[in-house]
């Protein structure tokens, strides 16, 4: 691995390094994101500008919460710095 790669935090895959997110998850990953009662879980920004926001995939309803859970694994969905979306182990 090279100093530009590091590995997802549940699957361990090569992923883009960003030093600001070391235990970011890869997007296959992310997008297996569950609420806590087992519901999926849909990540985006607000507008172009940026902010947070997430709903439940299954009916679109808002989900107010950054928390969410990957294989059993809690995270936190976020706003990334630059754009996006980015999800992180806990």
């Amino acid at each position: 691995m090279t100093p530009s790669q590091q590995t997802c935090s549940i699957c361990n895959k090569t992923i883009q390094a960003f030093q600001r997110y070391p235990r970011r998850v890869c997007q296959e990953c992310a997008a297996r994101a569950k609420s806590k009662d087992n519901r999926p879980l849909a990540f985006y920004n607000e507008s172009l500008s940026g902010g947070y926001l997430a709903q439940y995939a299954d009916d679109g309803t808002k989900y107010n919460s950054h928390e969410c859970y990957i294989d059993g694994i809690r995270c936190r969905a976020d706003e990334a710095h630059l754009g996006g979306v980015v999800v992180q182990v806990i």
